[in-house]
């Protein structure tokens, strides 16, 4: 089986002033971000990765080579476009109090009822499309490194509409579980035929 070790970056400067922190926006991890960031990458300092997937996002980035810089033997850190962000289109870097006053209805759907968000009407992207674009990078790795242990670091909701859709939770209920934390791991063990969560958005 392929072992995926996803993780959530740091906590940003966008994270920390209540702003949508989606496919379109960045920012550097804050001091917090980065030490707790620290603290993952020393438990996972014996773990020899095959591979090391990244967002293109440089929060995402950053947070991978926190971790890679404590590995033996690290391997090249990759860039795979489809691990970016959810794009939130007029809401991206927009203060998250001020869209709710806005957009009550949407960001109701947005955060409660998925299978509804109307994406088009905000210029973003759909919860369908996000699901699957990342599906697609899992199920090639898992084809391509069928015994390799996979570093995959991403965001908060591109991770949560992945991961549960992987566990087989429908659309209309990926959100429920609620979005793992910054700085945080899930490990999966996953192949063709059968998978098993080791853990979920453990922090450190």
């Amino acid at each position: 089986m392929t072992q995926f070790y996803f993780v959530r970056h740091g906590k940003t400067v966008i994270n920390a002033e209540g702003r949508f922190n989606g496919g379109s926006v960045d920012s550097p991890l804050i001091p917090s971000g980065i030490a707790a960031t620290k603290r993952m990458a020393q438990h996972l300092k014996t773990v020899s990765f095959d591979l090391a997937l990244t967002s293109p996002q440089m929060r995402a980035q950053t947070t991978a080579k926190i971790v890679l810089e404590e590995s033996l033997n690290p391997p090249a850190l990759t860039i795979i476009e489809d691990l970016r962000e959810m794009h939130l289109g007029d809401w991206d870097g927009k203060n998250i109090a001020q869209i709710t006053a806005a957009y009550p209805e949407e960001l109701k759907n947005y955060r409660t009822h998925p299978e509804l968000f109307n994406a088009e009407k905000i210029h973003a992207e759909a919860y369908s499309s996000l699901i699957a674009r990342s599906t697609k990078v899992i199920k090639e790795v898992t084809e391509t490194h069928p015994t390799d242990k996979v570093l995959v670091v991403s965001h908060g909701i591109l991770l949560m509409a992945l991961l549960n859709t992987l566990k087989g939770v429908p659309l209309a209920k990926i959100r429920e579980s609620g979005i793992v934390d910054n700085s945080s791991l899930t490990i999966l063990n996953h192949s063709k035929d059968q998978m098993f969560f080791e853990t979920w958005g453990q922090v450190f």
